[in-house]
């Protein structure tokens, strides 16, 4: 049950990886393997032993929620997209209380409030500079986009793995998103027909793109563990400022052109709403 519970996190995970606006380590903030991912990646031997088989079930969940979203949940969010991001939207803010309950609330003050403050206007820097930018870069295999692509892989790691910053978004405001997900799409496919052809192209896009991605995260998941043992209340509030802050960037990065508003439409997001919540924090209290 513990394995199954861990492959349905996962795959949570991996789709929300594909949503622009929605933060990856949110997600794994929300769904409450987040220290076990720090652990696994900065941690000791006896750590990282310890951690590694709860973890190998999440990681295959998140594989599997990636390949999913290129065949079903893209369709899903393009023809219910308000609904759908509201089940997102509440798994996000159902992890926030999680982090809440570790600050020391004694130790506040008005200024322990800045790092915050400071989260929140880096979500709304973001936001801006990704409704400016085009999204219609390409990486067709070559040597300068092999480097590209391996720096483009260290930069979404990096910030999918900070709680609250979207790897996707970051993607958009760099001009990549369309071309990463299309070649995902055509990945899958290839897979699927077994199209070798397709297959072998498209992989010189994502070896690169994971090489940096190992090292983004190794790099940013020290970082991070760093900053939780010596400033714990500044990086949580951090998180939460993040985190608070991702619904308005999840909402203004959907297609609303296929939402007929209606007072159906508005319960059935507030359902979604609440789902999401309640299974996060429900998820997040029992780890």
């Amino acid at each position: 049950m513990n394995i199954l519970l861990l492959i349905i996190k996962g795959i949570v995970t991996g789709m929300a990886v594909m949503i622009p606006g929605v933060s990856a380590g949110s997600m794994v903030m929300s769904m409450g393997v987040y220290e076990d991912l720090m652990l696994l990646i900065s941690g000791r031997k006896a750590e990282k032993k310890s951690t590694l088989p709860r973890l190998i079930p999440f990681v295959i969940g998140v594989l599997a929620g990636i390949f999913l979203f290129a065949f079903i949940f893209k369709a899903l969010l393009k023809s219910y997209p308000f609904p759908t991001s509201c089940v997102f939207i509440g798994l996000i803010l159902g992890g926030i209380p999680m982090l809440w309950r570790r600050v020391n609330k004694k130790k506040l003050t008005p200024v322990s409030w800045a790092p915050f403050v400071a989260a929140v206007a880096v979500v709304v820097v973001m936001l801006i500079l990704s409704r400016t930018t085009s999204a219609a870069n390409s990486l067709q295999p070559s040597i300068v986009n092999f480097i590209l692509t391996v720096v483009l892989g260290f930069l979404a790691a990096a910030t999918m793995i900070i709680p609250g910053i979207s790897g996707s978004a970051l993607m958009l405001i760099l001009g990549y998103y369309n071309e990463i997900t299309e070649r995902l799409t055509q990945l899958a496919k290839g897979f699927g027909t077994l199209n070798w052809a397709a297959i072998g192209e498209n992989l010189l896009v994502f070896v690169p793109f994971l090489i940096g991605a190992v090292i983004g995260i190794v790099l940013v998941a020290k970082a991070i563990r760093r900053l939780l043992d010596r400033w714990p209340n500044g990086t949580y509030l951090c998180m939460i400022g993040l985190m608070a802050a991702s619904p308005v960037a999840v909402i203004a990065k959907i297609d609303m052109s296929a939402t007929t508003w209606g007072v159906g439409i508005v319960l059935v997001s507030l359902v979604c709403l609440v789902a999401g919540f309640a299974v996060s924090y429900v998820l997040s209290r029992k780890d």
